[in-house]
């Protein structure tokens, strides 16, 4: 699979292009997109080969069912759930009630985040409490750079569509529950092309601010609410304004909990109920990672004192917030030893975060364009993320965070996102 590298670090001055550069004819397709379309882009597209591409979408349906199937079995109901874990009920939002509806929503829409390292994509964590990763936005350049590298090696290029993937999981899940073809979108974050997909889809879909006229005549009614953005108060249903309401918003509140990298700890040390290929799925593709919590545990074969461990060798080790956004990732390899030392007395202190294991990025080139000259980044490092809707795989996208944050998959990205696409076998 496509390798990635930690520390970005240009080559020398920017070469003429000697060849139309398929980039230039996609930066002005991200332009007519209302995308950010200045400054230096991607020149050639990110492709994976088609099975690879295949593979990850693979790999992280197979890797967010066995965390749903944790969660599930820490407790009987979602709130009973949430204490098993360990979680703070003011990191989540408040539970709707809606047992049954909330085990089967949980994961319907979600995201994952992998590092490209050296044996490969390694999951870093999951989103299933927000709106995944810009569904818009990857759709986008996923038909731009289709049209556009017609003539380059791997094409031609495929790369699923996020929108039309999403409107289809809908679709069929409404069809499934019996529930009418109606949707709105709700909050910040959403743009008429997904209203547009939608509606092709046979949905009535409208876009709705959650700051709106509070009286009126009459109620439009819907069957979905899908959310953008953070979730408005009180779980969703009182930041919609009285003259609609919404009957099942998306997504529900306990799919946070499948996005804590708490789960991900259970998952990554084993449960009684995982097969041996599931086992060696978690193996290959899951970094070790364990809640901070004091006490024994295995490591590569030996048992060893948790705490004492992660203080004794930090550069194995990255400490990272159970609930994303939370708190700063502390890399042991990249921080003064007081400094990790503190990190992990907070941690194992509160117990709020999870140890993982250190990947090292593989090394990645990537070419920019900046209209004139094409230039070289070499040693950037790849995350991918791919889309899920209700398991179906929705596109993916690549970004590259900034030295410094390497094996974090969080932080500001130093070079532009863009899509993932899939070429030929043969290609790289």
């Amino acid at each position: 699979m496509t390798g990635a590298g930690s520390r970005p670090a240009t080559g020398g001055p920017g070469r003429r292009p000697t060849a139309p550069v398929p980039g230039e004819a996609v930066r002005a397709r991200r332009a007519a997109a209302g995308l950010p379309a200045q400054g230096p882009l991607p020149a050639r597209p990110f492709v994976l080969p088609r099975g690879r591409y295949d593979e990850l979408f693979r790999t992280a349906a197979a890797l967010l069912a066995l965390v749903r199937r944790a969660v599930l079995a820490l407790g009987p109901t979602w709130p009973e759930r949430l204490v098993a874990l360990g979680a703070d009920p003011a990191d989540h939002p408040p539970y709707s009630g809606l047992e049954r509806v909330e085990t089967d929503c949980c994961a319907l829409l979600a995201g994952a985040d992998f590092l490209v390292g050296a044996g490969g994509p390694q999951l870093l964590g999951l989103d299933t409490g927000g709106t995944p990763g810009s569904p818009r936005e990857t759709g986008v350049l996923t038909r731009a750079w289709q049209r556009a590298a017609a003539g380059l090696p791997e094409a031609p290029l495929f790369g699923h569509d996020p929108l039309t993937v999403r409107a289809a999981a809908l679709a069929d899940f409404c069809a499934r529950r019996g529930l009418p073809r109606t949707v709105a979108l709700i909050g910040p974050g959403f743009h008429p092309d997904e209203q547009r997909e939608l509606r092709a889809h046979g949905f009535a879909a409208d876009l709705l601010s959650c700051a709106g006229p509070r009286d009126g005549p009459g109620r439009q009614s819907y069957a979905l609410g899908l959310l953008g953005g953070a979730h408005p108060a009180g779980g969703g249903a009182s930041g919609l304004p009285r003259t609609h309401r919404a009957g099942l918003l998306l997504p529900q509140p306990s799919s946070g909990l499948l996005a804590d990298k708490r789960a991900l700890a259970l998952v990554s040390e084993g449960l009684p109920w995982m097969t041996r290929g599931e086992r060696r799925l978690v193996e290959r593709r899951l970094p070790w990672t364990r809640i901070t919590l004091a006490g024994r545990t295995t490591w590569h074969g030996t048992e060893r004192d948790l705490p004492g461990l992660v203080l004794a060798e930090p550069e194995r080790f990255v400490l990272k917030r159970a609930v994303a956004g939370t708190g700063p990732v502390v890399a042991g390899h990249a921080t003064e030893p007081e400094v990790w030392a503190a990190a992990v007395r907070r941690a194992f202190g509160l117990g709020d975060s999870v140890v993982q294991e250190y990947v090292r990025p593989a090394p990645h080139p990537v070419e920019l364009s900046d209209g004139a000259a094409v230039r070289t980044v070499h040693g950037a490092a790849a995350v991918l993320s791919p889309l899920l809707f209700a398991g179906r795989p929705g596109g993916c996208r690549v970004s590259f965070p900034a030295s410094g944050v390497p094996a974090s998959g969080a932080g500001p990205s130093r070079l532009p996102a863009d899509a993932v696409l899939a070429g030929r076998e043969t290609s790289g």
